[in-house]
């Protein structure tokens, strides 16, 4: 028997009673039930797509929100379902297409430049982020989740006080969730600014509040984790774990935090438990990979290598690609690791071009400084000494960092971005000193040498020599091919050139370019520290680096693994083995991956 259409919509309202009250499985029988009749009414697809997208169907949500923009193509609601999903998803491709397709539909719909928004700030396109959302902003100028969202796309573009504005004129209840929004961005901004202790207040005030927000959990284990007090984050997120159990965010973190605090059997612990909720989950395959040979866990070895990687979402496929690049290199089929590698490398580079330009021209500016323009400080004397640890990513600066904690005077920073960050907010040089000190200050530390491992400081040699009087330059280097291999076999979030083999190879020949000449022009401050000579031979080598510093010697500087600090880089895992050289002249299993550019380096070491 055929429903007529105002029974159908009868039946869809006691459906959504249904829902409402927790009665799932009888909604979704009303739902099916409609749905067999094969009278496909507009409220029909978009509620039944709205309860399966609720409940985690996601697959029929999608099918269902299909069929909707088929039947109803002039409607642009299915479409910007169907986006969310798909954006959630990591289907970054496709829920831009469907977003580009609704606002042909209709131009001035302030939903679909929301929308939009939220994809450009995901792949960290943030100018056509903030046109979309300030578009959205002029055609609903009083809608607060629009300015929350232009606020966070501020805060990442660190342009925090512009932000800090937008989100204290808006007026909101404490208890809404737009509150509760508004306050996890003061306290991401508090976090931009190294303002820890005060990021930490507002996330702990609002736990108070919300005390059933697990992403609260989530934010404090990130903001613990920046600030390197892992013993903190690992007690919250063991907090969160017990009060959210399922929620796998937290328990990825928790492992992240085990990693990095050198408990690594936790680590694989951990990850080994996500997997059992959660069988397909692409990050902990991949935490797993670099650290883990799956001797006792074979079955998860095998889905691994078994995962078809057609079908998987851009992001999953990255990871998914990396985590088998990892393993067969584990099981020296290099050609299959290669194979993979190019795959998760060029997927990579759909998602965010290369960042070379920007690096190539920021060096060029600061090279080309008319030194008379530059005032030497001979008077001012730092009450701090910086080390200045530079080079390429994956040249053996973890390690060499390492080594010099093991001095007691030492605090290492790790990879911090307190020059570039205060070279960006003065004009005048002779304030970027100042402006670097302040943020050393915030860590609250009482050691009197810190190694600042940002490694792109190589840029700023001018800047270093000419105002830090105090200051000296290690210069990192290893077998360049070793070097350009290990970069391109490391997931680097936040440095899109390491996805391009050409691209890390002229940034390769530019550096050693550069500090050829930096070496000259600077020599008095710059250290060469080369990585291969120091696992060939630990102890000739680290006491010419410690004999340079003018440290006295200790048979400690031998035994960097004995170290018990926190390491927050992407050789966390490896660093915790004795010194070594496993991985010297591993290139050479990768000949034919790098036959393009590898003719130039042969002679270079």
């Amino acid at each position: 028997m055929k429903y007529e259409t105002s029974e159908i919509k009868k039946y869809i309202q006691i459906a959504k009673k249904k829902h409402k009250e927790g009665n799932l499985n009888q909604a979704n029988e009303i739902y099916k039930k409609l749905i067999n009749q094969k009278i496909y009414t507009f409220d029909l697809l978009i509620s039944y797509g709205i309860f399966n997208r609720e409940i985690n169907n996601l697959e029929i949500a999608k099918k269902l929100f299909i069929l909707s923009i088929r039947k109803y193509p002039s409607i642009v609601q299915p479409y910007l379902l169907l986006a969310e999903i798909l954006r959630n998803e990591n289907n970054i491709n496709d829920a831009l297409k469907t977003l580009y397709a609704a606002k042909k539909i209709e131009k001035s719909n302030s939903d679909i430049n929301y929308n939009l928004s939220i994809i450009y700030k995901t792949i960290k396109s943030f100018k056509e982020a903030i046109i979309s959302i300030d578009l959205a902003i002029k055609q609903k100028p009083k809608n607060q989740i629009y300015k929350i969202l232009k606020a966070d796309i501020l805060t990442d573009l660190f342009q925090n006080e512009e932000a800090k504005e937008l989100l204290t004129n808006l007026t909101l209840p404490k208890s809404s969730f737009l509150y509760f929004q508004r306050e996890i961005l003061i306290s991401k901004i508090f976090i931009n600014q190294n303002k820890y202790i005060k990021a930490e207040k507002v996330l702990l005030k609002l736990k108070k509040i919300f005390s059933k927000e697990k992403i609260l959990y989530l934010n404090l284990s990130d903001l613990y984790f920046k600030n390197k007090e892992l013993e903190k984050g690992i007690l919250i997120l063991k907090e969160g774990i017990n009060k959210f159990p399922n929620f796998i965010p937290l328990m990825f973190n928790l492992g992240v935090m085990y990693r990095n605090f050198g408990l690594l059997e936790l680590s694989i612990k951990t990850h080994i438990e996500i997997l059992l909720k959660d069988q397909f989950n692409s990050n902990s395959f991949y935490e797993l990979s670099t650290m883990y040979d799956f001797s006792n866990h074979s079955d998860i070895l095998k889905k691994i290598l078994n995962i078809e990687i057609e079908n998987l979402s851009q992001v999953e496929k990255i990871y998914i690609s990396f985590s088998k690049a990892n393993l067969f290199h584990l099981k020296k089929d290099f050609e299959k690791s290669a194979h993979f590698l190019k795959i998760a490398n060029e997927e990579k580079l759909k998602l965010q071009p290369s960042d070379l330009k920007s690096k190539l021209n920021r060096g060029q500016y600061y090279r080309n400084l008319e030194i008379e323009k530059i005032h030497n400080l001979d008077n001012k004397i730092d009450s701090n000494r910086y080390l200045f640890i530079v080079g390429m990513p994956r040249c053996g600066s973890t390690l060499l960092e390492s080594i010099l904690s093991i001095n007691p005077e030492v605090k290492d920073m790790g990879e911090v971005f307190y020059l570039e960050e205060s070279l960006l907010k003065t004009n005048n040089f002779l304030n970027v000193n100042k402006l670097y000190e302040e943020k050393v200050m915030l860590i609250g530390s009482q050691k009197k040498i810190y190694t600042d491992k940002n490694l792109f400081n190589f840029l700023y040699c001018p800047i270093i020599y000419n105002y830090f009087p105090n200051a000296k330059i290690i210069y990192c280097r290893r077998n360049p091919l070793d070097n350009i291999l290990s970069i391109y076999r490391t997931n680097f979030l936040n440095q899109s050139f390491s996805s391009s083999l050409k691209d890390i190879a002229e940034l390769y020949s530019y550096h050693l370019e550069l500090m050829d000449e930096y070496k000259k022009r600077f020599s008095s401050i710059i250290y060469s520290y080369d990585h291969d000579k120091v696992i060939q031979n630990p102890k000739e080598n680290i006491r010419s680096l410690i004999n340079w510093l003018e440290w006295e010697w200790n048979d400690k500087y031998l035994s960097p693994q004995k170290s018990k600090r926190s390491v927050f880089t992407a050789s966390s895992a490896q660093v915790r083995q004795k010194i070594n050289s496993n991985s010297s002249f591993y290139w050479k299993k990768y000949e034919d991956l790098l036959k393009p550019i590898s003719k130039q380096f042969l002679t270079c070491n």
